[in-house]
């Protein structure tokens, strides 16, 4: 049987530890994939203390709380139950543990936080503690409509609060410790998606959508803040986002239309901010309509300058873009000149069209970045007879 050996460049074993760690080869397709022998090397290692020394200050402080009103048997659901404190405190540790971990990783250079700037950890905190608001909120609504009445007594109480402290600390330092541009995407999806649709079912106003999208913003609806800094800091995600993608972009493709690309993408950011920081009330309606209406242009120029801005373009993608932009287009004609849908259904349509664009145009920017490594040269040749294969 023959034997085969890859010979690895000098260059590569000076960027890798290659000579203190054991690594296998893996068939992918028609890829070799080489990495560590043991998979614990390639898997972040959170020690249980990380996540469990806040979760249990926060359940000390819980049982501390309620001893002191009083109240031996705790609702599941309500102003002083599991679900507030568990929301309330899940948040609180899940972000400074999110911030803490971010730090070190970047100060020690560890991890993929490193190539992320500082500029961006704010955001992300604030992305980090509204999701974690958003899903807990959720889950506890569904178990409080699932269980109406249930009651624990305060020491299991403590233990639930605990629980769910740590698990949310757990996977907030995961997140940290594993973060990249497509973790940031899944951030300001959920985030777009998640305040979108808590404005609509806690609106106090059931018929808000007779009027038009904006109006989830303005003063008319109790959640209207909620609403409001969806947007702004999902403009801030995809500002942060287009940031990291370009910064590593350039060191591949350079130049003008690059460049074009990337202030359009940080502008529409921008204005998806300056939607929500200048609501459609009376006072804002004016600027809040023009920077809707700059939204939409930045939208027309993107898709239909994407040919001759963004690197090595797909036909497939090139396809895509145009028909979303049609349908836009046909959306607009349907209600301006037909009048046949609502503002508000225009709107919708409008925006998760263009939403599921941005979406697609910034995956392909990524997987660009992702395509951008640095290659080195080998050589696979067989052993003859005899020949060390060491």
């Amino acid at each position: 049987m023959k034997k085969y050996q890859i010979e690895v460049p000098e260059s590569a074993i000076k960027k890798l530890d290659l000579e203190n760690v054991d690594y296998s080869m893996r068939l992918d397709h028609n890829s070799i994939l080489v990495r560590p022998t043991k998979i614990a090397d390639a898997i972040p290692q959170i020690y249980f203390w990380w996540y469990s020394v806040l979760a249990l200050v926060s359940a000390i402080c819980f049982f501390i709380f309620m001893f002191n009103r009083h109240l031996r048997i705790v609702p599941l659901s309500g102003y002083y139950s599991i679900a507030s404190a568990s929301i309330i405190l899940s948040a609180v540790c899940g972000t400074l543990l999110f911030a803490i971990t971010f730090i070190v990783q970047k100060v020690s250079k560890r991890g993929p936080s490193r190539s992320f700037s500082w500029r961006s950890l704010p955001p992300l905190i604030v992305a980090c503690g509204m999701i974690i608001g958003f899903i807990t909120l959720a889950l506890y609504w569904l178990f409080g409509q699932l269980f109406k009445g249930l009651q624990f007594d305060l020491y299991t109480s403590t233990v639930i609060v605990f629980i769910s402290v740590a698990v949310v600390d757990y996977l907030m330092i995961n997140l940290a410790m594993t973060i990249s541009p497509g973790v940031v995407t899944n951030l300001m999806t959920i985030m777009i998606v998640g305040g979108v649709g808590f404005s609509m079912l806690t609106n106090s106003n059931k018929n808000w959508w007779k009027h038009n999208f904006s109006f989830l913003g303005t003063n008319q609806n109790n959640t209207h803040l909620s609403f409001n800094i969806t947007l702004m800091f999902s403009g801030l995600l995809l500002m942060i986002l287009v940031d990291y993608l370009f910064v590593n972009l350039n060191h591949k493709y350079q130049g003008w239309r690059v460049n074009t690309l990337r202030a359009l993408m940080t502008a529409l950011g921008a204005c998806v901010g300056c939607v929500g920081l200048f609501p459609n009330n009376p006072r804002f309606h004016i600027l809040h309509d023009r920077i809707a209406m700059w939204i939409v242009y930045i939208m027309l120029i993107l898709i239909i300058a994407v040919r001759w801005l963004l690197p090595e373009v797909t036909n497939a993608f090139l396809k895509v873009s145009y028909t979303i932009g049609a349908v836009i287009a046909v959306d607009y004609l349907v209600f301006k000149a037909f009048t046949y849908l609502s503002l508000t259904a225009f709107e919708l349509i409008a925006f998760i069209l263009s939403f599921a664009w941005v979406l697609l145009l910034l995956q392909y920017v990524e997987n660009l970045v992702q395509n951008n490594v640095q290659i080195f040269p080998v050589k696979i040749h067989v052993v003859e007879d005899g020949e060390d294969s060491d």
